[in-house]
């Protein structure tokens, strides 16, 4: 069998000048880069998106559960415990009105224990305040305690979908490494906040998130990344400097 040839460096220079003069300089994207990410990663999640529980349903309390459970840990551990927890307890109300040394015994062992205390509270909070619905409004879902930025934006995109960006590890990865290249992603947080939300195609939030998630997961992980089978290679500035 014969091996596909690597986009050449001088091709791969170019698309990374592209990216460094528009991104790291101006805090804008170049339109044929942004249509060329968007469009790769969008044909990759359609061939080996993920099927998981979370992302059969549109209801915000369960997607809320699934983001809190996943902070931290592995979904292959969280998928049995979601199940297991919204058997217990199938709406925010249920929650609510749980003792919380019974929320966090079911928890166990996913670990990590002031994340049902959390999940607790905002159940609590979420009755208590609007009458146990979950709000749609960013600013009334980063006014309950335990929702920060990034939970607020996957409750607003995989519950409501809207075009709202996020930014957990696996996205902040992906997109530091095709659009930086360098330097540590945490202190260019801001920007790639910033980026998350210029590159959502519109109207299609909901699965250009998933896509940055599954990709960071499966192609960009964060140790031995498949670089050779990614088809974001010739647009990525870290690319051309990594061992494949």
């Amino acid at each position: 069998m014969s091996r596909k040839r690597s986009p050449s460096h001088s091709s791969r220079s170019r698309a990374s000048k592209r990216i460094r003069q528009s991104d790291l300089q101006t805090d804008s994207i170049d339109p044929t880069i942004k249509r060329r990410f968007q469009r790769r990663l969008l044909a990759w999640y359609r061939k080996y998106g993920r099927d998981l529980p979370w992302r059969r349903t549109s209801d915000p309390y369960k997607i809320l559960v699934s983001e809190v459970m996943l902070q931290q840990t592995q979904v292959d551990r969280v998928i049995p415990k979601y199940h297991e927890f919204l058997e217990k307890y199938p709406t925010v109300q249920d929650l609510a009105a749980a003792k919380p040394e019974e929320v966090r015994e079911l928890w166990y062992p996913l670990g990590y224990n002031i994340r049902p205390h959390r999940l607790h509270s905002i159940a609590c909070e979420t009755v208590e305040r609007y009458g146990g619905t979950i709000p749609k409004e960013p600013d009334a879902l980063l006014s309950l305690k335990g929702i920060g930025r990034y939970t607020a934006g996957a409750v607003r995109s995989f519950a409501f979908n809207e075009d709202a960006p996020i930014l957990d590890t696996n996205v902040m990865r992906v997109l530091h490494r095709v659009f930086y290249g360098e330097g540590e992603p945490k202190a260019l947080k801001s920007r790639l906040w910033a980026l998350s939300e210029a590159l959502i195609p519109k109207g299609k939030g909901y699965d250009f998130n998933q896509a940055l998630m599954d990709f960071g997961a499966m192609v960009c992980t964060a140790r031995k990344p498949y670089c050779v089978r990614c088809p974001l290679r010739s647009l990525c500035r870290a690319y051309p400097d990594r061992s494949t």
